[in-house]
């Protein structure tokens, strides 16, 4: 897909166009450009038109050639498992239905073939499709919108490489990243984190689908794809951080309450740079090991483990700080 050659360039523009040398320096400096910059919208679009340019590059996905795609496309018919179709069908009529931009530009015809694409390359020992997966492709699908073939290669590179625990038959890596959620809390505002066990809401019960979609499934899309711009800048794994960052952000409004679930069903639209702002600023406070297990979580089956030896420790921490004289 070329980019319009008639508007004037912003910086990243015209830095993703220019030969680069040393890739690992390149992709360090594009990353600071998005967090300083960001990428912008010019005038006569209604979203940045080189995004999936930028998402290619920073997930070093190259181009995938339309021919292809139209090969496994065709293949779809005689290797279509039972029930597949009729599980994806399930989801694509409703995915971001209330969003009319999202479906200007992306048909449910459209989804369809991408995820049936995605769950036929799959290996064969994996889970082809699981629900959610439709909301993952969504962004993905909103910003390639040109190039079906490349939003095909993005989300089989995201559920592959760097989320293959999210689509596993138990979602055992979205599980994992729950428990993250309560541990992050606990660590960053102990106050709210007693209140909400206080009421049994733990992350697996209020926090499941922006985990599992990246917070695809909180509005505005348009917020949604600055915080991907980010998540795939610095990683996915910080969407742990952001999950927690919303609810720093309600942090008044459900300490007030008598009932923070019903303010938990539904999050508030997204603030994308309050949110990518305020989980910057808890990495300090997290200890090394726990946010390398954060980093991991989405791909290292050794997580689950290492984090309940995490919690048990931190337990102990806490019980002998509050017991010095046991």
């Amino acid at each position: 897909m070329e980019l319009n050659k008639g508007r004037k360039k912003d910086s990243i523009e015209q830095f993703i166009e220019l030969p680069q040398i040393i890739l690992d320096t390149s992709l360090s400096q594009l990353r600071y450009m998005i967090l300083i910059e960001g990428l912008t919208i010019p005038d006569g679009y209604d979203q940045c038109p080189y995004r999936s340019h930028v998402w290619s590059i920073l997930c070093r996905v190259p181009v995938y050639p339309t021919s292809k795609y139209a090969r496994l496309i065709s293949e779809v018919p005689e290797k279509l498992p039972p029930d597949l179709y009729r599980k994806i069908k399930n989801d694509t009529f409703r995915t971001l239905m209330n969003d009319k931009s999202f479906h200007s530009k992306v048909s449910e015809e459209s989804l369809t073939r991408i995820l049936l694409a995605v769950a036929l390359s799959r290996p064969e020992n994996k889970v082809g499709y699981v629900q959610g997966m439709n909301v993952l492709l969504a962004p993905i699908a909103y910003s390639c919108h040109r190039s079906e073939p490349q939003a095909f290669a993005l989300l089989h590179h995201l559920v592959n490489d760097q989320l293959p625990l999210y689509v596993t038959a138990n979602l055992d890596g979205v599980h994992t990243g729950l428990s993250l959620v309560d541990v992050v809390l606990r660590i960053i505002d102990p106050v709210l984190s007693d209140y909400l066990d206080s009421k049994f809401l733990k992350a697996e019960i209020y926090a499941f689908p922006s985990v599992l979609t990246l917070c695809a499934c909180t509005p505005t899309l348009n917020s949604l794809i600055k915080l991907w711009d980010f998540l795939f800048a610095y990683g996915t794994h910080m969407n742990i951080l952001f999950v927690v960052a919303q609810l720093i952000m309600s942090r008044s409004a459900l300490l007030q309450s008598s009932q923070p679930m019903k303010l938990l069903r539904n999050f508030p639209p997204l603030r994308e740079n309050d949110i990518i702002k305020l989980s910057l600023s808890f990495i300090p406070e997290l200890p090394k090991d726990l946010y390398s297990l954060i980093a991991r979580h989405g791909f290292d089956p050794l997580v689950p483990q290492e984090l309940k030896h995490f919690m048990a420790n931190m337990k102990n921490a806490s019980t002998s700080y509050s017991n010095p004289h046991r």
